[in-house]
Order: structure tokens, then sequence, then C-alpha cells
């Protein structure tokens, strides 16, 4: 199947409505661990997130045990495969960024798995900013003034990305459309690489997660020029957002949710989400996922799959429109 066709029965698939409870897959009530699911490295930012969740989560569900199992490699893929091949008694879960459930199946026409059909929606838990840095090396201040830069200077007009197929990517094709420029994309194997690269001015320009980013903005190493979102962050309102400086298609947010496998009982859903809004609500840990970029964002499985469907209508055009080919 090429990637069109591929793309065509993904958009198809997302119109299919979950499955009604009477079809969920029966299965023996589970008491043991619960595996959560990460599909990238311990120490990053889904992880921190995780186990700072889960360290809540399982008083707020009568003593539950949850166990972070880390499964990196491919953007997540490998997770999400584990998930779809787990069985569906609650004994495992997932969590998840945007990037695992949209952008993989959008562009590896091979990942595996269907977020829509293959996947049980949980919870949502919080969103974060992808952001436009440049090195202090470029003198750049602003985006009108980035814009006359990679002009003056096409052949530099690169710009460095954690991964290749991410949205990041795409960010950059939107922007260097809007300044009549091709500004091309380097995938690095993660951030922080990429970030080290950001900061020698090896790369002139990032896009990435505020996270990545955040600290030594803070600290005049580079200059965050724009942020994805409706709104300006909270833990750094001078930064202004993409729409408001003019671009379009990029105010969408990326976000985290827990996903199950499919067929979970209506029962486990509803008692996970009840815990999660209660977990979600604790002070100090929305003061921790603020400090690490993060907006808390609870919201139920109904919603959660609303997400999934908006977010791959939106890339899966955008992604159509750059042209991407699978590496």
């Amino acid at each position: 199947m090429n990637r069109r066709h591929f793309g065509q029965a993904f958009a198809t698939a997302l119109l299919v409505p979950a499955l009604p409870a009477a079809m969920a897959a029966s299965a023996k009530a589970y008491s043991g661990p619960i595996r959560v699911l990460v599909g990238f490295p311990p120490g990053g930012a889904t992880d921190v997130v995780a186990r700072a969740i889960v360290d809540k989560l399982g008083k707020a569900m009568n003593g539950q045990v949850f166990i972070v199992d880390n499964k990196p490699g491919a953007g997540g893929q490998i997770a999400a495969q584990l998930l779809k091949a787990a069985p569906a008694d609650g004994s495992t879960i997932m969590l998840s960024i945007d990037h695992t459930q949209v952008i993989v199946p959008l562009t590896i026409p091979a990942a595996g798995y269907n977020p829509v059909t293959d996947f049980t929606a949980l919870a949502g838990v919080a969103s974060y900013y992808n952001v436009l840095a440049v090195s202090a090396a470029t003198g750049v201040k602003t985006m009108a003034e980035l814009g006359a830069w990679v002009k003056a200077r096409p052949a530099q007009a690169n710009y460095g990305i954690p991964a290749a197929g991410s949205v990041p990517q795409f960010i950059g094709h939107i922007i260097g459309k809007a300044f009549g420029v091709t500004m091309n994309s380097v995938p690095y194997k993660g951030g922080a690489p990429m970030v080290q690269d950001l900061l020698a001015g090896q790369v002139p320009i990032a896009i990435a997660s505020m996270t990545e980013l955040i600290e030594h903005h803070r600290a005049g190493k580079v200059r965050i020029l724009g942020s994805s979102g409706q709104v300006r962050s909270r833990i750094a309102p001078e930064i202004p957002t993409f729409k408001e400086l003019g671009f379009e298609g990029i105010d969408k947010n990326p976000w985290l949710a827990f996903f199950g496998p499919r067929g979970l009982s209506p029962e486990f859903v509803e008692q996970f989400d009840g815990a999660m809004k209660s977990v979600l609500a604790q002070p100090d840990l929305q003061e921790k996922l603020a400090k690490m970029g993060n907006e808390v964002t609870p919201a139920p499985a109904g919603e959660v799959q609303q997400w999934v469907v908006d977010a791959s209508r939106h890339w899966g055009q955008v992604i159509r429109d750059s042209g991407f080919k699978p590496q």
C-alpha cells in the first residue's frame, strides 16, 4: 500500500465510531500490578510525567500498583505495538504523546497499529508547546527578522528537529512557505543533540518542545521567537504564539494522554478517568508539570478520542501538502 492509499485508509478509519460496550472483549477481573508503557527512555519528558502521575494514581485507585515500563524506539511505535498486543483486562496501559498516536501512523505505512480501532482512549493529561528558537549567533530577535534572515541566506535556511517526520518538521514547512523560502529540516536522534548544535551555532534554527529550550532561552543562549497554542504559555508569557504572528495552521498544541488496548471494559475506563481527575487536581503535581512546560488538561475518554481524530485530520493534510516521503 503506497503512502497516498494508506493515508486515505487511515482517514476513513478515523470515521469509525468507538466500539460499543457490547462488543468489548470479555476479560477476567485483573488484580495485579498495572504496567504503564512509555515509548521513550527513562529520564525523558514523557517518562518523568508518567512517574510523577503513577506515584499518585495508585493511591487514587485504592492502592493499585503501577509500574512504568520503558519501551523506547521509533517515536513510541514499539510501545504502541506492545499495547495493541496486550490483553484487554486492565493489566497494561500506555502514556502516549500525540506523535505516537497521530504522526507515526500518518507517516509510516507499516506502523503496525491504528490508534482509533486498536486502542481505548482513557484520559487526557496535559498539553505542551512547540516552539521555534534561533541561535544567538544569528542576531535575530523576531520572526519578521528571521524571515529577512533566511531570504538573505537561503543556503543557511536549515532548522533542527528532534526526529524526521515529527510535527516540528511540518511546522518548519509551514513557516518556510509563509516566508517564501524553502527551509530544510535537519533531523536529529532526539532533542538533546539538536539543542547542543543550536547552542554551538552549528544549526541556526531549531523547532522542538518548549521543555527542551526554555531554560536556554531564559539564559539568553538561544531566543524563542514563537510558539504553538491558542494563547501564550503561562510560564513564558513574553513569547508570542505563531497565530499572533500571522502563521496559520500551527496553533494546535501537542498533548499527552493515557490509552489502553482495544476492548477495555467501560467500568475500568470510568474508574481510571475518575482517578486521573483526582490526581491532576493536586496542586503539587500541577506545579511540577507546569515547570516542565505542560498545561494540565484533564479530559475524559471520549474527548481524548476526539483529540486523535482532530489532530489526524489536521496534520494529515499538512503532511500531504508538504510532500513528505518516509526516510
